[in-house]
């Protein structure tokens, strides 16, 4: 087969199969997105916004009321006065409410979001940071990160990461997510420490799990499963492919391989083996790895992801 033709298979197959296909639904995501209606037209309802309402204290008093125990818990300065509202985000689809420590002259010196369960969803100081002479080390830093998110009740077990925040001269510490032993794709929570050791802020990332399959297929049958797939997109075109790695892990069903696929905004994340393809020959020219999410019950494809 010449080149010409092989790179002409390679798109048929490949180019329609997944890079249309993904980029169908990127355009669908990006679609609308910062453009403002005509004069005389009416923003379409499917466009995402973020809508908010405001909330008091004595209206509203479990918010303000947790939004205090995290304030204090972490060490966060204590406002002249304070704002609240409830705000539906319709671009990163989340729903939570939020308040603010305000200044004497009316601005934010620090920032709590809560989940609908009253959870500190994150939380940020916005006062300007010192800049001692000596940064606190990595275990202290560790300590601090530690004692913040159990502060402000937030999950992190297990092995932490710390490095050093170039931004504030402090340290980003994160812990990944662990389910019944299996990380969770993307969940993390995420705590800033201040150089002299305070607490700058923190955050979590946590999805909905589906209950793990009853019956697990072991990791050579999902391998063959994500070789079928694999022959059909390369081998059948010209090129080949090796399987980097199969990992267990919960992961967010996606529509990366069906561009008709309707697509949940909050999955609910579902225990799937990961597959690595690297492509060779013609097909790595344009892809240079697909991640397939392959159900862990059954070997059903839930979706994955590829980088050009």
């Amino acid at each position: 087969m010449s080149a010409t033709r092989s790179n002409t298979a390679f798109k048929s197959a490949i180019g329609v199969g997944l890079l249309i296909g993904c980029l169908a639904i990127a355009g669908n995501s990006l679609s609308g997105a910062g453009q403002s209606p005509r004069p005389g037209e009416s923003a379409s309802p499917t466009e995402p916004t973020v809508d908010f309402q405001l909330l008091d204290a004595q209206a509203s008093p479990i918010v303000f009321s947790h939004a205090t125990t995290a304030r204090d818990a972490l060490g966060f300065p204590v406002g002249v006065s304070r704002t609240g509202k409830h705000v539906k985000d319709g671009f990163q689809h989340a729903e939570y409410d939020e308040v603010d420590e305000l200044d004497a002259a009316g601005q934010p010196i620090s920032m709590t979001q809560l989940d609908k369960s009253g959870r500190v969803m994150s939380a940020v100081r916005l006062d300007a940071s010192p800049r001692p002479a000596t940064r606190i080390g990595r275990d202290s830093a560790l300590q601090a990160a530690q004692r913040g998110a159990s502060a402000a009740g937030m999950a992190a077990g297990g092995t932490a990461s710390a490095n050093v925040d170039p931004a504030t001269d402090g340290w980003t510490v994160r812990w990944s997510r662990i389910q019944d032993g299996i990380g969770v794709r993307g969940d993390e929570t995420t705590v800033q420490v201040r150089p002299d050791g305070r607490i700058q802020s923190l955050a979590r990332v946590e999805h909905q799990l589906a209950a793990a399959p009853a019956q697990r297929i072991k990791a050579d049958e999902a391998k063959q499963f994500a070789s079928n797939k694999a022959d059909l997109w390369f081998r059948a075109h010209g090129s080949d492919y090796s399987i980097d790695s199969m990992d267990l892990e919960w992961v967010g069903p996606n529509g990366a391989f069906d561009a008709g696929k309707s697509i949940d905004p909050q999955p609910v994340y579902r225990l799937a083996w990961v597959a690595n393809v690297k492509p060779s020959g013609d097909a790595s020219k344009y892809l240079w790895m697909v991640t397939v999410y392959l159900d862990a019950g059954d070997g059903s494809l839930l979706g994955g992801d590829f980088v050009e």
